[in-house]
């Protein structure tokens, strides 16, 4: 009886090992299976990204506007030229770090109109601005901004075209601009500078006016690109 009972033992032990064996295996093959799936959804947004850069972007990183230039209405106005920058940074979002209910959503991005470090803040010559985003984002394709800074950030998962509407200080009709949004291709992960869209635009001011905001500095241009926030 004894024997019997010692080769069960030995019997089960064996087994036991058998699918320890086999469990472990297994173990291994499926994280291989999950590598390899990761992987083919990065390759896949990867796909997606340049198939849709084919049909919207350019290679042009920087994109010069020219607006009509004008004359004094009264003889106590000045005119002066100042410069706007509307561009974009993007930030990749790797697949396992997306948001369970948006997974679709490979980048988060942040689109700006700025004035050019060390010029007069933006806020002295524009008093407006509206961002007119892809129907996608309907209900909440149409930003409008009445004080600075002038920012839109979201996430997606493509680029577009995007239609800005800007009004300048003691102006009635908007400047329209289209930026073109630019994600990064490089799928770093790190926060990317996107394409910026320069326009020189006329600004009127009164003569006698002792506040033409030449002295003060917008603090957003001290940076050399806006930060993103979750």
């Amino acid at each position: 009886m004894t024997n019997q009972t010692d080769e069960m033992d030995k019997a089960k032990e064996v087994i036991s090992k058998i699918l320890d064996e086999e469990r472990e295996y297994k173990l291994k093959e499926l994280a291989s299976i999950n590598e390899r799936l990761h992987q083919t959804e990065e390759n896949l947004d990867k796909l997606r990204s340049y198939l849709l850069g084919c049909l919207y972007t350019d290679q042009c990183e920087e994109t010069r506007v020219s607006v009509p230039r004008r004359c004094p209405r009264l003889e106590d106005e000045v005119v002066k030229t100042r410069r706007i920058i509307i561009g974009n940074v993007s930030q990749y979002i790797r697949a396992d770090q997306r948001h369970k209910m948006s997974e679709q959503f490979m980048y988060k991005w942040l689109l700006y109109v700025r004035s050019p470090q060390g010029e007069p803040a933006i806020q002295t010559f524009v008093s407006k601005v509206v961002f007119q985003l892809d129907p996608t984002y309907i209900p909440n394709d149409v930003v409008e901004l009445t004080e600075a800074p002038f920012e839109v950030r979201r996430r997606g998962w493509g680029e577009f075209p995007v239609k800005v509407k800007l009004w300048l200080t003691n102006e009635t009709k908007a400047v329209e601009v289209v930026h073109q949004l630019a994600l990064d291709s490089t799928f770093s992960g790190l926060q990317t500078p996107g394409k910026e869209t320069v326009i020189d635009v006329q600004v009127t001011s009164n003569r006698n006016s002792q506040f033409s905001g030449n002295n003060i500095r917008d603090v957003n241009n001290s940076r050399t690109s806006p930060f993103l926030i979750e």
